[in-house]
């Protein structure tokens, strides 16, 4: 049973990297998800006019409406620099900025500064050190994903951009969740 899981799972991930096909691809985040229960999340992003978009502009409204700049560290950097990289389509860069505050925000929250336990913070060893679940890792897989593999092209049309952006905007407000409830 476990084999054919892996072999599910492979074959999503292989399509979620290069499938060219929007409803393909669609079908590939889904089944992504599901290991993270976020397929619903995923699809009402999708069906709710404009949600990926102004799930990252919304950043730039965030910033513009903080009283005090130190009340959220960086909010104001990540919604000016969240909507000119979305406005741009710089996706790979906007994952990227994405991908760093949320890891720095983990080692903040794990209190990272104060362990001697780590040369340096990848997703890989907190998952090994059981300090975040297996569904959280697979949400910053997918993320690195999209920053770091070459064979990730964010050169295919705007319906399965938009997937991605949806993709990762699922998996932003869950790992977001996840720091909030722990």
């Amino acid at each position: 049973m476990k084999e054919n899981k892996k072999i599910i799972f492979d074959t999503a991930y292989n399509q979620f990297l290069t499938e060219k096909d929007a409803h393909l691809h669609y079908q590939a985040v889904k089944r992504l998800l599901l290991e993270c229960e976020l397929e619903d999340s995923f699809v009402d992003f999708l069906e709710k006019r404009d949600s990926v978009k102004d799930f990252f502009l919304m950043w730039e409204q965030a910033g513009r409406e903080e009283k005090d700049p130190k009340e959220k560290e960086g909010l104001k950097m990540l919604g000016e620099e969240s909507k000119k990289l979305y406005l741009e389509k710089n996706y790979k860069k906007l994952v990227d900025v994405f991908f760093n505050i949320t890891l720095r925000h983990l080692s903040s929250f794990i209190h990272l500064d104060s362990r001697k336990d780590f040369e340096q913070i990848t997703d890989h060893d907190l998952y090994i050190k059981d300090l975040i679940p297996g569904e959280i890792f697979l949400q910053f897989f997918l993320i690195e994903t999209m920053i770091k593999r070459d064979d990730f092209k964010w050169d295919r049309e705007d319906t399965i951009n938009n997937q991605n952006l949806a993709c990762l905007a699922a998996c932003f407000v869950d790992i977001n969740s996840f720091f909030n409830e722990e």
